[in-house]
């Protein structure tokens, strides 16, 4: 059986790799945070890191856009946009085909890809915390472009990936990081809002495990209190899901106006 020995969330604004020193106030809280996670990560060891984030129209646009989709290769490049470093990471096809082929088996129609560049939402994470050296499973959640899977929809997805990475072979070690969120607003006029009361509400559903109050939650409230970018929390849905619904504990939280987006970074508890 595999086994699932870290599971956490993160925000993955470019600003982290790009300035991180951009706010005095709030920088050294969320570096510290950063680098207890990622010494956390090293701790479990994990052989394979599935990272759920969505994709910024970099590898998928409106001529071919799936609502799930693993990232199942030996490798995968990197978009460099931003300003981040362009190297590829390694991946795990072997890996990626079991969890795919379990998720489908569960009744998920999740697509393949065997080229799946990734874009800042997933390279971010993997250089703040340092997974350079581990293999990566991208696991890509529709979280931008409607019609979007629904909240529960990915609840009941990061149960089913549960499975699947329970079911993997020889004792494989797995990390789950979920990167995306929370409040803030792309490419509207109220790009630059933070909405600090409504991201600290959603952390203290996630810390206490009430993913039925996360998935009452519906799209138009979420754009209208906390931004389009808030859709992206998503990924903590499945994450969370997938540790189990334990609740968690947040590492930190600010609200960093310089890169215009709410910070949330939190540990889940794993089942």
């Amino acid at each position: 059986m595999g086994d699932l020995v870290y599971a956490g969330t993160t925000s993955h604004v470019s600003g982290i790799v790009r300035t991180p020193d951009a706010d005095p106030a709030h920088s050294p809280q969320l570096d510290a945070a950063w680098t207890s996670m990622a010494a956390d990560i090293a701790a479990a060891d994990p052989d394979v890191v599935v990272l759920v984030g969505p994709d910024h129209h970099e590898t998928f646009g409106l001529e071919n856009l799936p609502i799930f989709c693993i990232g199942a290769a030996d490798e995968h490049g990197a978009w460099n946009e931003h300003g981040i470093p362009g190297d590829p990471v390694a991946g795990d096809e072997k890996v990626g085909m079991a969890i795919l082929s379990s998720l489908v088996a569960s009744g998920f129609d999740v697509s393949r890809a065997m080229e799946m560049t990734l874009d800042h939402g997933f390279l971010v994470p993997v250089q703040r915390l340092d997974l350079g050296d581990r293999r990566i499973v991208p696991f890509y959640v529709n979280c931008n472009t409607p019609p979007l899977p629904s909240l529960q929809r990915c609840r009941d997805l990061g149960a089913a990936l549960r499975s699947a990475i329970d079911a993997l072979p020889d004792g494989t070690k797995v990390a789950v990081l979920g990167t995306g969120g929370v409040s803030h607003w792309v490419g509207v006029p109220r790009s630059g809002e933070i909405n600090e009361e409504w991201d600290k509400r959603f952390l203290a559903l996630i810390e206490n495990g009430d993913l039925d109050a996360v998935v009452s939650m519906t799209d138009d409230e979420i754009l209208e209190e906390a931004g389009n970018g808030a859709l992206e929390i998503r990924t903590w849905v499945v994450t969370a899901a997938c540790a189990g619904e334990k609740g968690g504990r947040a590492l930190a939280y600010a609200p960093m106006y310089p890169w215009v987006t709410g910070i949330g970074i939190v540990e889940m508890e794993v089942a």
